[in-house]
C-alpha cells in the first residue's frame, strides 16, 4: 500500500534516543528509495511509457509511479539537510542510479521532466549527452586503431582472421548507413542542438550500461545470457530510433548517433585514457553522488562488462558471448546497396521489419525485468 507512507511535511520527528535519529532516518529514506524503484518498475512492466501512446500522458504523470517520486524526493531533502555529512553506501547509490534511469525512461513521452526544469539542468542533460556520444566515437576510433594494429597476444592466429572478418562485415554495415539519404530527409545542419524530444532512448544507453558496470562492481559477478540478449536489443532499439529520426527531419540530424555510435559497445585491449581523452574527468559521471569518477576508472568499467571472465578464460580478451551476438544484431541491419535510390528504398523496408520484428513494448518489459532482478541481486547482498 502507497497509502501508509506519509509526505516529509507529515513526517514524524519524535526519537526517544537521538543518537538512533540517523538510524531512523536511514531506513526510511531507504525504504521510499525502494517503493519509488518498484513503482516505476511496475509502471514499466505495465507498458505505461509505450512509444506510440501519448494519450497515457496523465496516467504516467500522476499515477503511483509519480507520487512516489515526489515523497522520495522530499525525504531525500530532509535527509541531507539534517545529516549532510552521510556518505551514501554503494547499494543505496546504485538504486538511485535505476531510479533515475526509470524516471527518464518512464516519462519520455511526457512533460515531467521538462517541468520545474531549469535552463541550467537542461544544459546539463545536453553536455552530458554529447560527452557520451564524444566517448562512443573515441571508442571507435581506437576500435579502429587496434585493428590495424595485427595480431594481439592474448589472441591466436585464428581468431585475429575472425576479429579481422567481423571488422570488415561491420564496416559494410556502417558505410551503408552512412552514406545512403533516407527519402524525406533534410539537408544536413549544424550540430547545434537535438531533436525536441526531452528525453530520447539513445541517450538512455550509457545509463543502463552504467548501471550495469555499478551492479557488477558492487555484486562481483559478471553480466549473464540475458543481461547480454537485452543489451544487444538496447542497441538496436537506440539505432531504430536514431535512424527513423534521420529519415524524418527534426533538430540537427548531426547529434544523433549513427548506426556505429550505437552499436560502440565491447572490450578494449590495453585500455589508455585516450578513449576519454587526455586523462580528463568525465564531467558528469552516472555514479556522481558526491563522488567524482575519473574518465579512466569510468572506462575501465564499462571494459570490464565485455572482458571474457577470468573462470573461463585467463585471457584477457572480449566475452565470445558478447562478440557473436553484438555481430548478429548489427546483421540486422544488413540492407542491399545499389545506387542511391535503391539503397534507400532497402534501407527504409529494412527499418519497418525491424519494428515489427522487435515490438518497443516487448523490449521495455524485457528490460524492466532485467532491472527489477539486478536490484534484487543488489537487496540480497545488503542483507548478508
Amino acid at each position: 500500500m502507497i497509502d501508509d507512507v506519509r509526505y516529509p511535511a507529515q513526517m514524524d520527528t519524535r526519537c526517544a534516543d537521538p543518537e538512533l535519529q540517523l538510524d531512523v532516518d536511514l531506513m526510511v529514506l531507504e525504504y521510499t528509495l525502494f517503493r519509488a524503484v518498484e513503482a516505476h518498475l511496475e509502471a514499466l512492466c505495465e507498458g505505461q511509457c509505450q512509444h506510440d501512446h501519448e494519450d497515457d500522458d496523465d496516467k504516467a504523470m500522476y499515477g503511483p509511479q509519480q507520487r512516489m517520486l515526489v515523497i522520495f524526493d522530499g525525504f531525500l531533502k530532509v535527509f541531507n539537510h539534517h545529516h549532510p555529512c552521510y556518505e551514501q553506501s554503494a547499494e543505496f547509490n546504485y538504486r538511485l542510479q535505476i531510479l533515475e534511469f526509470l524516471v527518464l525512461l518512464l516519462y519520455r513521452r511526457t512533460q515531467v521532466i521538462a517541468t520545474g526544469r531549469s535552463s541550467a539542468n537542461s544544459s546539463g542533460v545536453y553536455n552530458r549527452t554529447m560527452s557520451d556520444l564524444k566517448d562512443r566515437r573515441r571508442w571507435l576510433a581506437r576500435r579502429e586503431r587496434d585493428s590495424h594494429v595485427g595480431i594481439h597476444n592474448d589472441y591466436t592466429a585464428a581468431e585475429e582472421a575472425d576479429k579481422e572478418r567481423a571488422w570488415n562485415l561491420e564496416q559494410q554495415i556502417y558505410s551503408t548507413w552512412d552514406t545512403t539519404r533516407l527519402p524525406h530527409a533534410p539537408s544536413a545542419s549544424p550540430p547545434t542542438a537535438l531533436p525536441s524530444n526531452p528525453s530520447l532512448l539513445s541517450p538512455l544507453l550509457p545509463r543502463f550500461m552504467a548501471i550495469s558496470a555499478s551492479f557488477v562492481d558492487v555484486v562481483r559477478q559478471g553480466p549473464d545470457d540475458f543481461w547480454m540478449d537485452v543489451a544487444c536489443e538496447f542497441m538496436l532499439q537506440a539505432s531504430l530510433e536514431s535512424l527513423r529520426l534521420r529519415s524524418r527531419g527534426g533538430g540537427s540530424v548531426e547529434c544523433l548517433p549513427r548506426l556505429a555510435d550505437c552499436f560502440a559497445w565491447g572490450y578494449l585491449g590495453d585500455l589508455d585514457t585516450s578513449l576519454n581523452g587526455e586523462g580528463d574527468a568525465h564531467p558528469a559521471s552516472y555514479d556522481n553522488h558526491d563522488h567524482e569518477e575519473t574518465a579512466e576508472e569510468e572506462a575501465e568499467a564499462f571494459n570490464n562488462l565485455f572482458r571474457s571472465p577470468p573462470a573461463e578464460c585467463l585471457r584477457n580478451i572480449e566475452h565470445p558471448s558478447w562478440t557473436q551476438l553484438r555481430l548478429d544484431t548489427l546483421q540486422e541491419f544488413s540492407a542491399a546497396g545499389g545506387d542511391s535510390s535503391t539503397a534507400a528504398a532497402s534501407q527504409t523496408r529494412r527499418l519497418e521489419r525491424l519494428v515489427e520484428k522487435y515490438p518497443r513494448a516487448e523490449f521495455q518489459h524485457r528490460l524492466a525485468l532485467l532491472l527489477r532482478a539486478m536490484e534484487k541481486g543488489v537487496q540480497r547482498l545488503s542483507m548478508t
